[in-house]
């Protein structure tokens, strides 16, 4: 028994100390960059970020594929083994962060899911079919848990359910940003047993990640947006009224203003007067997919002085044609409060291009601050949460470091 004992011990000295001499060799390799007359130090820590694989299928050889979307260019590197558990090898490796956004893994002659590489990433992990994110010495099987609160919504209940990271302190001095959610039923869902890993955009274990690389701490306020399922459905709530649908036979009640409203006006406060949570519009983001996409853009520019950042992934912007856009946008004057607008699309067929490009050239037709609007297509992007929860990281980079290195150049 003894015996066994001092092995395990032995076993994990060892493990500490692969850890930290991959720790210490990324540090040299980043200091030895950091020297080079050929890197420019724009950021306090330098071009190069450390980026973690955890392979659960315990391959010998690893690399990490670097991309640039805007240009194409690429760069593969092989990864070296830090550690390992039980269940997994771990490897990490570093790219430039101002060259690249845009990462994937090779493994055993196997290819990863793409997902976005930036300073809020640290990894990623592989077991079986589940492709997740993945934060250097944290637990690796972690469930959220959620708070469940409920409002009335325009004279329904809402289901609003709020996560908070492990060493949050009601009375600390330190203040936490905000994070809400629209579609949030779909993170919650996921400790169903019988849910899908690929329905939720594991937004609490990006947020943890975020958290652990760059120390900007938030809570996630995930807002259901079924509607009350008799009178107001999904459909119905996450659709403002800009006028005459573009598509004749797409209905719905047009209930999004209501909807915003009740963001902005009852939802926000209540969270800052419970939580210790930051009361600016800085530290105070929305974002959502689809139709939640769509409606997170209607309330951030219907509220500014609330919401300081939108992610915008794949929004429906074809509920509406270019002459509906254009007399809703000409209203709007941001001079005194202009939001960051993250814009996220794929290609036409499997995701809702055309129009998430042509909004964005709408955007900056209008003299939008170019410093406050990042755009990303994914031409191999489709319409779904895989693709979402990949590019996720993105939106967090423009909400905690207010630009998105490379598509911001």
């Amino acid at each position: 028994m003894m015996k066994r004992v001092l092995s395990a011990v032995v076993a994990g000295i060892m493990v500490m100390m692969a850890l930290a001499a991959c720790g210490a060799n990324q540090t040299l390799e980043r200091e030895e960059n950091a020297a080079s007359p050929d890197t420019a130090q724009t950021e306090e820590h330098g071009d190069f970020h450390t980026l973690y694989f955890r392979d659960g299928s315990k391959s010998q050889k690893v690399a990490a594929t670097f991309l640039n979307s805007l240009t194409g260019e690429s760069e593969d590197v092989e990864m070296v083994k830090c550690g390992e558990d039980a269940d997994a090898y771990i490897f990490s490796c570093e790219g430039n962060v101002r060259k690249y956004n845009v990462a994937y893994f090779t493994y055993d002659d196997n290819k990863t899911k793409r997902f976005a590489f930036n300073r809020c990433v640290s990894g990623w992990q592989k077991a079986g079919k589940k492709f997740t994110p993945y934060t250097q010495g944290a637990e690796t099987e972690y469930i959220p848990s959620y708070e469940q609160i409920m409002l009335d919504c325009n004279g329904y209940e809402k289901k609003i359910f709020v996560w908070v990271p492990e060493d949050y302190k009601a009375d600390a001095d330190e203040k936490y940003a905000t994070i809400y959610v629209l579609d949030g039923q779909s993170e919650v869902n996921i400790q169903n047993p019988q849910s899908s890993a690929d329905s939720s955009l594991c937004i609490p274990e990006q947020v943890r990640s975020m958290t652990a690389q760059t120390g900007y701490k938030a809570i996630i306020v995930a807002v259901s947006t079924y509607g009350d399922m008799t009178n107001v459905m999904r459909d119905d709530e996450l659709v403002p009224d800009l006028g005459k649908f573009a598509e004749e036979g797409y209905t719905s009640k047009q209930k999004g203003g209501d909807f915003a409203r009740f963001m902005a006006e009852t939802l926000v406060p209540y969270i800052q007067q419970r939580y210790n949570v930051y009361t600016d519009a800085l530290h105070t983001a929305v974002t959502g997919a689809s139709l939640g996409g769509l409606e997170t853009f209607y309330i951030t520019l219907e509220y500014p002085e609330v919401f300081g950042t939108a992610g915008v992934q794949s929004p429906s912007f074809w509920t509406y044609d270019d002459a509906a856009w254009k007399s809703y946008l000409e209203k709007k004057d941001f001079a005194n409060h202009t939001p960051f607008l993250y814009l996220y699309t794929g290609p036409a067929g499997g995701d809702t291009d055309p129009y998430v490009t042509e909004m964005y050239h709408r955007l900056q037709e209008m003299n939008y601050p170019a410093d406050k609007l990042a755009f990303h297509f994914n031409e191999n992007g489709g319409h779904h949460e895989n693709y979402w929860r990949a590019y996720f990281a993105e939106f967090l980079e423009a909400m905690a470091l207010r630009h998105v290195d490379v598509l911001q150049r």
